[in-house]
This record gives structure tokens, sequence and C-alpha cells, in this order.
């Protein structure tokens, strides 16, 4: 077994911290917080950059997490296609509102770059194996073709 760098395990310990709070509807305040608040931090601590290409900006969503938690697919009609391999609490239990609750740490990482993301497949949803799978756009972009995982 890959031994997880500490980053990793870092990142696991935020989710298991924060899983059972977004599981709370009273507490969805609380849980967008938390998110925002870890996304700004991150922001500052890996020094991210606003970015003009949906290449450059999937590059950039990558370098803010650990190496182990996400992976990109494709990039593709000016769309990054990702995955997110990270240990979240949330796999398996059907919450997948908790889970877009914990994803507006992303969302607002990409906002801050110059990007929005959506998660199409999320591992909360017991029918999904494997990854959960995202997908980045430039934040001007109009389209709504993309379903997001919440909505199904």
């Amino acid at each position: 077994m890959i031994e997880q760098s500490k980053d990793a395990k870092r990142f696991d310990g935020i989710l298991k911290f924060v899983g059972p709070i977004a599981r709370k509807p009273s507490l969805a305040i609380i849980t967008k917080t938390l998110m925002v608040s870890l996304a700004k931090l991150t922001i500052v601590s890996r020094k991210a950059n606003k970015k003009e290409s949906i290449q450059a900006l999937t590059k950039e969503w990558l370098r803010m997490f650990p190496r182990e938690t996400c992976s990109i697919e494709k990039v593709e009609d000016e769309t990054g296609y990702g995955l997110v391999h990270a240990n979240c609490p949330l796999v398996g239990t059907g919450d997948v509102a908790a889970c877009y609750k914990m994803m507006e740490y992303d969302r607002a990482l990409m906002r801050k770059i110059g990007g929005k993301l959506t998660v199409i497949e999320s591992r909360a949803n017991p029918n999904v194996k494997g990854a959960c799978k995202i997908a980045i756009r430039k934040l001007d972009d109009k389209r709504n073709d993309l379903i997001p995982a919440h909505l199904i």
C-alpha cells in the first residue's frame, strides 16, 4: 500500500470533520462558511492565480489538492473533466445534498481563479463506483448542459 502524503492525511481529516456537519440540513450555513473559509486558506497558502484557458484552469485546480486526491481525465470542447479520489465520508451514503455542500470548497476555489466546477457524478450516490466526476469551465461560459449530481 502506498503511504499517503501529509497533505492527503490532513485533507482526509478535514473531510471526516466536515462530512457529518454537511449531513445536517440545519447546519448548512456552517458547512458553507467552513468550506469557503477553507478555500480561502488554500488560495492563500497555495498562491492560487487567475487563469485564462481551460487547460490552465484544470491544472490550477489540480495543483490546489494533494496529488493523490484528484486527477484530470481529459480536456475537450472547452471543458476539463476530472476525477476526485479523496477518502470522502459520504461515499455510498445517498446524501448527494451533503456532497454538494462540501464541494462548495472546490466551487469557491474555481471562482477565485476564473472558473466554475460542476460535480457530474458523486460517490455519495450508492450507484456510482470509482471516483467522483467533475467538470470545469471558464467562469464566463454560458452553457448549461452539465447536470449537477445533486439534481439527478
